[in-house]
């Protein structure tokens, strides 16, 4: 028995949509793949960003209890206490090189504690810097002690 041909033509047409459909979902579930790539992409490369500023504050936060350590107890309120000029530098310096360091991200350095001795100085130092979008501002707080710990 032969088949009309207007019925041959439907079945050969619904199997190009099926396949057409296939396809076009095939696609969608390698969009969401590549979707999900680029989402952990830039997971990392915000974890890289924060690893990367995180280390730069702990770097300068060393290199300012090292220039305390070079200076002479004596000295330490008027170089590096509230508008000290080696305080001014050093804060200027990590506006620089961090993102939003300054006004109520400025870096602060607190002398006012005692040390672990009469000829010592315990000092804390705080730094602060925000990352463009994100809400919330990232913090790091080293001590130190400054002079002799008899």
């Amino acid at each position: 028995m032969e088949r009309p041909s207007g019925r041959a033509g439907s079945d050969a047409g619904r199997q190009s949509g099926s396949a057409l459909l296939e396809a076009l979902i095939a696609i969608l579930i390698f969009s969401f793949g590549v979707l999900g790539l680029i989402g952990i992409l830039a997971g990392s490369i915000r974890a890289t960003n924060d690893a990367r500023y995180r280390a730069e504050a702990a770097n300068l936060a060393q290199g300012l209890i090292g220039a305390m350590w070079s200076t002479a107890a004596a000295d330490l309120d008027t170089q590096f206490g509230s508008g000290g000029p080696k305080l001014a530098a050093w804060q200027s310096q990590v506006a620089g090189l961090l993102p939003s360091a300054t006004g109520s991200n400025r870096p602060v350095v607190d002398l006012s504690q005692p040390g672990l001795s009469a000829q010592s100085r315990s000092v804390v130092v705080t730094m602060f810097w925000q990352l463009p979008g994100e809400p919330g501002r990232h913090q790091l707080l080293i001590t130190a002690q400054i002079g002799k710990n008899l």
